[in-house]
């Protein structure tokens, strides 16, 4: 079984969730509206094709529709990719996001991981180069990383991506929190200019837009592999709601924006706090930190009602090590409250 944040069906007296790691502005109020005016849609099938969605993503990506394909978030989209293309061996640094290990797992793959190191912030590093050098036929490389936060550097980047193109390795790359970074439009600058043909780009609404209910994902690659990966797609498999409010989501140019202005502010704000009694934080650049106490701190906080996400389940991590997303300037002073008060009482 996968663990994730926002697990609130198994923890039904939560008064603050700081377990997941979406957009703190919320759902933007157009997707609301797209959300209920979609209910009038509940009896009627779904476009299979996407095309209204797909037009209006590839216009925002500045690519051709024949380049993107949506699904029911980017965890589909991952699985969707390892039954196209098979690989034998998949790459993986860790920590990070433990999808990638399950869609392995779906196709038998044996897994390759690369350890980041604490003394380095857990940022990817020019020694990930060992492991592209192991045989691998895939890698999964997400930036910013979950649950560190860190970006991987252009420059490194634009190495890990050269040296696989001359391996023959595929690259999926996980964006689903490259919009809420202050680097995205030296990142899309980056990519627009590059030339690769073995990377496919997955990307989701789920963090960017708060929609995590909503279920929307979509992937950018040429379309060679658009093409193969397609054919292994379930019939309408993104739903109506999920189609308009994407739609919707698309219309929010400012937001954004404004969601990483605000992050800015908020992230200073919650690692001051925590660097100031004492944690490790390590910077990340998205929207949640993680830090390293030998305080036991999800059992702390939950017993205050207020979950955050215990990382010991994720590889290269033992269970001194949490997620702390960020919120609103009210609800990070309750969670910074709380943690003090919890310190105080050692």
């Amino acid at each position: 079984m996968q663990f994730h944040g926002g697990d609130v069906y198994r923890h039904k007296d939560i008064r603050l969730d700081f377990s997941i790691n979406t957009n703190p502005l919320g759902v933007p109020p157009k997707v609301l509206d797209a959300a209920r005016a979609a209910a009038d849609l509940a009896g009627q099938y779904p476009d299979p094709q996407q095309e209204e969605l797909k037009r209006k993503i590839a216009d925002t990506l500045v690519c051709e529709p024949e380049e993107v394909l949506v699904g029911n978030g980017a965890s589909e989209l991952f699985l969707d990719i390892v039954f196209t293309f098979k690989p034998k061996k998949i790459g993986v640094v860790t920590p990070s996001f433990g999808g990638y290990k399950y869609a392995a797992q779906a196709v038998g793959a044996q897994l390759e991981e690369y350890p980041l190191k604490e003394k380095l912030g857990y940022e990817v590093d020019d020694d990930i180069a060992e492991m592209l050098d192991s045989g691998i036929d895939m890698l999964f490389l997400a930036t910013p990383n979950n649950p560190t936060g860190r970006t991987v550097p252009i420059p490194l980047l634009d190495n890990i991506l050269k040296h696989c193109q001359r391996k023959d390795i595929l690259v999926v790359i996980d964006e689903s929190f490259m919009h809420l970074c202050d680097k995205v439009n030296d990142y899309e600058d980056f990519l627009f200019k590059s030339t690769f043909d073995n990377v496919i780009r997955v990307s989701a609404f789920t963090k960017s837009f708060a929609m995590a209910g909503v279920r929307l994902g979509y992937l950018r690659a040429p379309k060679k592999l658009t093409s193969q990966i397609a054919t292994h797609q379930s019939e309408w498999n993104v739903s109506i709601f999920a189609e308009k409010c994407g739609l919707a989501a698309l219309d929010e140019s400012d937001y954004l924006e404004r969601s990483r202005s605000f992050l800015r502010a908020e992230r200073g704000f919650v690692q001051s706090g925590f660097l100031g009694m004492g944690f490790m934080v390590f910077p990340g650049e998205a929207d949640f930190l993680m830090i390293k106490t030998d305080i036991p701190l999800y059992d702390e906080l939950l017993k205050r009602e207020i979950l955050i996400r215990d990382l010991k389940d994720f590889d290269g991590l033992n269970g001194n090590y949490y997620r702390i997303a960020i919120k609103d300037r009210p609800k990070n002073m309750q969670l910074l409250a709380a943690v003090q008060e919890i310190v105080n009482g050692r």
